[in-house]
């Protein structure tokens, strides 16, 4: 029996080492790391860059940051644009030309990221063209929501890389920008908020010109942006709490702003319900194992994935039957 107490010791020893036995921290399960890279909020497709676009922005790694003397202007011949750089929303760094930029004009962005788990960053560097001067946008477009249904899906804890699956009603924001915003579409960031209260935040270009959302990051604030829902059935011990809209009307609001314009957009809203009504529940439309974007088997992962202390311990009780009728022959 003292062998398998020490056994057991042991392994209650690596589960403390490993964080399974402890409350983790926010953002525990991701520590800060430049796996992702510095990046420019930039046309997807290549497509021009508006000449009086109010300031070219710099994404930083996750949940990191970008050295502010590092990022420069430059032109084909190596000449550097006069331009001042300051700081963006999201933790970004915003160059803004001292005059606007000449159309035809091949340009270089350059900036490095700060990373301060990952070791020294190299300098990102992207080129682009300057197109003609548009019209600032004024509007951004129409907002719908997907009928309700009830269906399975994860829910993403805030302190926790791993996802709960859950049952409720959800619907899916549709947007679709208005034709004078989407050349500006990469330099807007978001916010979904849901009767005045924030639900969830995209960066810089978060938003495709098809209205997508490509980028979720859900190991920053666990909510996608225009997946909106709210739990029903039986309570789940293991469900993060208060994640979830309750059951009714509600209307959400999508905010999006023009990074350095100076100018407020004016939102759109829609109305939507959820009701929680007795329906069959659809398969899960992910992967229970899934993890969030930008995450990976490197990152200090303490839920979602491996077995938990409950479960290694249930594990355990068959070995220490056996363990006992072996000492007692």
């Amino acid at each position: 029996m003292h062998g398998y107490t020490r056994k057991l010791a042991t392994v209650g020893m690596f589960l403390v080492g490993m964080g399974a036995l402890l409350p983790p921290s926010a953002h525990a399960c991701v520590a800060p790391n430049c796996l992702r890279g510095t990046r420019f909020a930039l046309p997807a497709d290549g497509g021009a860059v508006p000449a009086n676009l109010p300031g070219l922005v710099t994404v930083p790694p996750l949940l990191e940051s970008v050295d502010p003397t590092t990022v420069r202007l430059l032109l084909d011949d190596g000449t550097q644009v006069p331009a001042s750089v300051t700081t963006g929303a999201h933790q970004t760094q915003v160059l803004v030309p001292d005059a606007p930029l000449v159309t035809g004009t091949t340009y270089r962005l350059e900036a490095k990221g700060v990373c301060n788990f990952g070791g020294p960053q190299e300098t990102q560097a992207t080129t682009f063209t300057a197109g003609p001067a548009l019209p600032l946008p004024t509007t951004l477009g129409s907002l719908t929501a997907e009928p309700p249904q009830r269906r399975t899906f994860s829910v993403y804890g805030d302190a926790s890389c791993g996802n709960t699956q859950a049952e409720g009603d959800t619907t899916t924001l549709h947007f679709t920008p208005s034709p004078e915003l989407v050349p500006f579409l990469p330099w807007v960031h978001w916010t979904v908020e849901v009767d005045g209260e924030a639900w969830s935040y995209a960066k810089h270009g978060g938003l495709t010109p098809t209205g997508e959302n490509p980028d979720t990051h859900l190991y920053e604030y666990n909510r996608r942006l225009m997946f909106l829902y709210t739990l029903c059935g039986e309570p789940n011990p293991t469900t993060p709490p208060t994640r979830g809209l309750a059951p009714g009307r509600h209307q959400a609001t999508l905010k999006g702003t023009l990074e350095h314009a100076h100018l407020t957009l004016p939102p759109v809203t829609v109305d939507f319900e959820l009701t929680c009504a007795q329906e069959p529940p659809e398969e899960p439309d992910e992967e229970p194992g899934e993890e969030p974007e930008g995450t990976s088997n490197n990152s200090c992962s303490q839920a979602g994935g491996g077995l938990s202390a409950l479960a290694l311990l249930a594990t355990l009780r068959p070995w220490r039957r056996r363990i006992t009728r072996r000492a007692s022959r």
